[in-house]
């Protein structure tokens, strides 16, 4: 775990089983079964035909070892499960006459400054205790924005040239410098980073050939976000060529799997971390592990926390905090009829509003004795066309839908909570997503950057400084210095600046 790479290294095997490696790093030691236990396991499963190309001689000698090492990594009771669950799923269907507004939802433009004070302290002493990690999802490709690499290492062009992933790990190094100065002089935060098996060894190696921005190795843990391969309507796994399972990644959803599979959660538990902040990589404003945030949950006395920001119209096309039968949950853009979008409070106000940015809370406990025994339950069918096997083994590819792909949503456990809080924070303070390419009007890293200098803008004139020049110009406040606009009165106040500037910290002072 942490920064280290996988050690491989062969190991002995009984008679019958074949040769696998070993994880030196993470301790495990895996052994694949043989042919014979194989065939076995997957005639049990009602899945033999995964060897039918094998037993035609369609697979060469060189490929069977990777082939047979492929199945042995299917957990076939959990992808049967898990499919099963999906098609019941999609048989029951989704009934918006079941909708209901959240409960009640905070929103921190209403609280009082004592109020926030209270959460912001009681999350910091939970950052300073060790009780708190945060999680980025960054499995994701930048192929919308144009970037060939994870979307992680993108740079949205601010005067630094810093990538997403270094914004976010600064902006953790500053909170952890605020829990010291606070009096927590051993505190930590580990960083948790969900890659996928398509950018996993690029985002170790940009992470490492960085220095890990800064934050020592050892807190920084990457899992790997799992696939789960694809199947016939009627539940047979599809071979995407003679010797290879077509499979897909599970979805965001598959960050509680992951976290189980990967030996993460028992670290966590191991470590006494009781909290765990997770949000999606491409937010450029988001503040990992936010101490309000936290400390709101915390005082709560919560299983989930969700960050939202209220929608702009009714058809900006973000999924809902909701109630579905009587239980929390996220309802997407597209299940929300024209009824249910409009419908607006006695202010005015839209009544389904509260717009999911993918920014949870959880506690550790939670998800370690609900959510990850149950999480089997949690997919979802996605109808797609899946390239198969033709007759002679080699890959074809359909002209319509043949199959399905099972994924599942991360919110889709907020209905398991026992209880869950709604925090309302500012779309300009927190919310700037980095989706769309270059040029783009909305969700673009042109919008990410502009709103990302206006908030640094004011946080500066709010400290007492002024700024001269094209007030269209960037500015940027290193996180290092900030992490909500604090920390920045001596450099700011009677200081006038030009712009374009950033103001960054002195490494060799730190």
């Amino acid at each position: 775990m942490g920064g280290q790479a996988s050690t491989q290294a062969s190991v002995a095997t009984e008679p019958g089983q074949t040769l696998l490696t070993t994880n030196l790093a993470c301790g495990k030691v895996e052994v694949v079964p043989s042919e014979k236990d194989l065939r076995t396991k997957f005639a049990a499963a009602g899945q033999e035909h995964v060897f039918q190309f094998y037993d035609q001689g369609l697979i060469s000698n060189s490929q069977k070892p990777a082939f047979l090492e492929q199945l042995a990594t299917l957990d076939l009771p959990y992808v049967s499960k898990s499919f099963t669950a999906a098609m019941a799923d999609a048989a029951a269907g989704a009934a918006n006459a079941d909708l209901a507004p959240p409960d009640a939802v905070t929103c921190l433009a209403d609280c009082t400054s004592e109020c926030i004070h209270a959460w912001e302290s009681l999350g910091l002493k939970a950052v300073g205790q060790g009780e708190v990690a945060a999680c980025v999802l960054a499995g994701g490709q930048g192929t919308r924005l144009g970037f060939d690499g994870p979307k992680g290492c993108y740079n949205i062009g601010l005067p630094s040239g810093k990538s997403l992933f270094q914004i976010m790990v600064e902006r953790v190094r500053r909170l952890v410098t605020l829990a010291q100065q606070d009096g927590f002089v051993s505190a930590r935060l580990p960083l948790l980073v969900m890659t996928s098996p398509n950018n996993d060894t690029e985002t170790r190696t940009f992470f490492a050939s960085n220095g890990w921005f800064g934050l020592s190795e050892d807190d920084v843990w990457f899992f790997q976000q799992g696939t789960l391969p694809c199947f016939t309507t009627d539940g047979k796994i599809i071979l995407e060529s003679a010797a290879e399972v077509s499979s897909a990644p599970d979805g965001n959803g598959g960050f509680y799997p992951a976290l189980q599979k990967s030996g993460t959660m028992g670290r966590m538990k191991a470590a006494g971390i009781k909290y765990l902040h997770v949000f999606s990589v491409d937010n450029s404003l988001c503040r990992p592990a936010d101490p309000c945030f936290v400390g709101y949950c915390i005082t709560k006395n919560v299983d989930v926390g969700n960050k939202c920001v209220w929608k702009a119209n009714p058809d900006e096309k973000v999924g809902v905090v909701a109630m579905r039968g009587g239980k929390p949950s996220v309802v997407e853009y597209s299940e929300l009829d024209e009824h249910h979008r409009n419908q607006r409070d006695e202010h005015g106000r839209l009544l389904f509003g509260a717009g999911n940015i993918c920014n949870h809370f959880y506690t550790t406990d939670f998800l370690a004795d609900i959510v990850i025994p149950n999480c089997a339950g949690l997919f979802h069918l996605a109808h797609k066309k899946i390239p198969y096997a033709g007759p002679d083994g080699t890959t074809q590819k359909p002209q319509s839908n043949n199959g399905v792909k099972l994924e599942a949503f991360i919110f889709d456990v907020f209905s398991m909570s026992r209880s869950m809080a709604v925090l309302e924070a500012s779309r300009s303070q927190e919310f700037a997503p980095v989706k769309n390419p270059p040029g783009d009007a909305a969700d673009s890293p042109d919008t990410a950057r502009t709103m990302f200098s206006s908030q640094c803008k004011q946080w500066f004139k709010t400290a007492g400084g002024s700024l001269k020049g094209d007030p269209d110009a960037l500015f940027e406040i290193s996180p290092l210095l900030s992490y909500r606009g604090e920390g920045i009165d001596s450099l700011a106040h009677g200081k006038h600046l030009e712009l374009p500037t950033h103001l960054e910290a002195n490494l060799d002072a730190q």
